[in-house]
């Protein structure tokens, strides 16, 4: 015969009872929030993060790029990862020497990235697209990716100036980036990009601890009224000073023409070595400088440590005959 186990009101006080032995107090002050100050400072941060992502990849890309902050919000790693799709593209990176974070973007985004810098139009993968990348589309797709950790190195430096993140690896198994504990509160910034012909969101993964130590305590007012301009009371010009210098930083492509020529297809069939092609630009004028495929200035070519260079001669203003729109 089966021993009895007593009533269900003997079973619970029991189970209650050894609930309570080992419970600790908690504190609900600690909760994982930010102040309404930090919460501020985040947001400028990130705004700023997402204009020097826009001014490093435009240049690069050839083409529209637009990234702006959608969200800020803390999750559980575990839950997080869960999410994501495999494959997703996850760039792997030290905030601080002892602290991982990662960015991730949609896979669509990351083809569309890929076929603009192989000068395709930035589409989104045809459905019949394999959704991988191999091992040389990775090293190509991983230069616009290394544009974006160095922006967040620039939107850090207004705050931290110190910050330096160094680049761990790409993954593209989210299940196989362990950067924190399961049950770590990570906060999660997600903006939505949008290159060519396709969109998608970007996502900055970053420790909830690392992030409440990094942050400036103070008032984020007060902050902003310290970098005013103390001998005249006014405020430094419009817009954002990161976006300044990221823009001051930013690569442009210069080239110099020597010169045109149009001939028969025919005759560029029959052309060999030694063959002469005369150019329309007489030996002794000056030569287009072009900016981005615009000619801003006239130069003379010479030699310059060695290399080939050219000496402005001339910055073109507009209503000079070779100024390019």
């Amino acid at each position: 015969m089966r021993e009895s186990v007593g009533s269900f009101n003997d079973v619970m006080r029991s189970a209650q009872r050894r609930r309570y032995e080992g419970a600790s107090t908690y504190d609900f002050r600690q909760m994982d929030k930010f102040s309404a100050d930090q919460q501020r400072f985040l947001e400028k941060l990130f705004v700023g993060f997402a204009e020097s992502v826009v001014t490093a990849l435009a240049p690069l890309l050839q083409t529209r790029f637009q990234m702006e902050m959608v969200s800020v919000k803390p999750r559980s790693y575990h839950s997080y990862l869960n999410m994501l799709p495999d494959p997703t593209p996850i760039l792997v990176f030290k905030a601080e020497p002892d602290v991982l974070a990662f960015m991730d973007i949609d896979f669509d985004l990351s083809f569309a990235l890929f076929d603009k810098l192989m000068g395709g139009k930035g589409a989104p993968p045809r459905e019949e697209v394999r959704p991988f990348f191999t091992d040389l589309e990775k090293v190509i797709l991983q230069k616009p990716l290394l544009k974006m950790l160095e922006a967040y190195g620039e939107a850090w430096r207004e705050i931290r100036p110190d910050t330096k993140p160094a680049f761990v690896g790409l993954e593209f198994n989210p299940m196989a980036v362990h950067i924190a504990p399961p049950s770590e509160t990570m906060v999660v910034t997600s903006f939505q990009a949008d290159v060519a012909h396709a969109q998608g969101l970007v996502n900055v993964c970053l420790p909830f601890r690392y992030l409440k130590n990094a942050i400036p305590q103070a008032s984020f007012d007060r902050y902003i009224l310290t970098r005013t301009d103390s001998g005249t009371g006014a405020t430094a010009a419009p817009g954002p000073p990161i976006f300044g210098r990221s823009l001051e930083m930013a690569k442009v492509p210069v080239a110099i023409s020597l010169g045109r020529a149009e001939i028969l297809f025919q005759d560029l069939l029959t052309i060999e070595v030694g063959d002469t092609i005369r150019l329309d630009t007489e030996i002794s004028a000056p030569l287009r400088i072009k900016v981005n495929d615009k000619t801003k200035f006239l130069g003379q070519p010479g030699i310059k440590d060695g290399r080939m260079a050219a000496k402005v001669l001339k910055v073109l203003q507009e209503g000079d005959e070779e100024y390019d729109e």
